[in-house]
């Protein structure tokens, strides 16, 4: 197994028992995001379509409805967990007749040349070591003219109105902090695990994640390296605030891949230790008034073949 194929099976397998957990969150934080992505892709009935790191579907089952019994999704995941409980879940809501599910990488799709009308993929080329590989692979298997909706997360360009607000934000946030009235996630979780826990292991992240926090815009020079053309920008964002100390932890430890592997992989009593401090530290802000915020949003680039 290479490096490459190693990341990739450690990062899946690190979701396989948090797919309750993640699907929970998933629909209080992502629900909004998923949704543009599909308004973004205008996908019509009947439409054939590919949801690249499907996870719990959140994407997929949104296109499924979108597309109706004419059309098809293909959802794809590397995690057997995430696969296990969507396939569940799509068939709760009726819909497995048009959402198939499969197992496989998205570096390396097993499937026909020009064969979906739309890709779709919503946070999950963060967790690929190689970006334009993947995308690479969308653009094979798009069709003449189909069109690609892709998002990670990042902040907005600067120069934009959401770029200024967020700036804006951003102060108002420090001086929150700074009074010990406001914890953000991931990173207040993240942070405690450096000083509690430094990574003394293998990559956590991919190079484009660590990379993408800074620069949302690193998303379109990839997408037109890999033969896209006609492409676009967009940006959605919101902020949850979470009452309880421990949806917090748990949301933290679920969608941060450093918090997740991190913790899985070290002794229970350190992990003990640190959820201690955690709840701790997240009651002396709930108790001066202060909030415990998770913002989350997704920089999306939109284009066709």
């Amino acid at each position: 197994m290479t490096e490459s194929e190693g990341f990739k099976a450690r990062d899946a397998a690190s979701y396989d028992d948090r797919t309750e957990a993640f699907d929970r969150f998933t629909e209080r934080l992502t629900q909004p995001l998923a949704e543009r992505a599909v308004e973004l892709a205008a996908l019509s009935p009947g439409s054939r379509v590919l949801d690249v790191g499907t996870g719990t579907g959140v994407v997929g089952l949104l296109a499924a409805r979108r597309v109706g019994g004419g059309g098809s999704v293909l959802g794809i995941d590397l995690s057997a967990g995430m696969l296990r409980f969507t396939t569940e879940k799509a068939a709760r809501a009726g819909l497995a007749p048009c959402f198939e599910l499969r197992r496989m990488d998205a570096e390396a799709l097993d499937l026909p040349d020009r064969s979906f009308d739309a890709v779709l993929s919503l946070f999950s080329l963060l967790h690929f070591p190689d970006p334009l590989r993947a995308l690479t692979e969308m653009h094979r298997v798009l069709r003449p003219g189909g069109k690609l909706v892709v998002g990670i997360g990042g902040p907005p360009p600067l120069a934009s109105r959401s770029g200024v607000l967020q700036a804006w934000r951003h102060v108002l946030d420090r001086a929150r902090h700074a009074q010990g009235k406001l914890l953000l996630a991931p990173a207040f979780l993240e942070s405690l695990l450096e000083r509690r826990l430094p990574c003394r292991g293998e990559a956590e992240e991919s190079a484009l994640a660590g990379h993408a926090r800074h620069h949302g815009g690193a998303l379109a020079p990839i997408a037109r390296r890999a033969g896209f053309i006609e492409i676009r920008r967009d940006w959605l964002g919101h902020r949850l605030e979470l009452e309880e100390p421990e949806a917090f932890w748990e949301a933290q430890r679920t969608f941060s891949s450093i918090a997740r592997k991190r913790l899985a992989d070290s002794p229970a009593q350190a992990v003990e230790a640190i959820h201690r401090e955690f709840i701790e530290t997240c009651r002396k802000v709930r108790d001066r008034g202060g909030a415990l915020v998770y913002p989350v949003a997704a920089c999306y680039v939109t284009a066709r073949r």
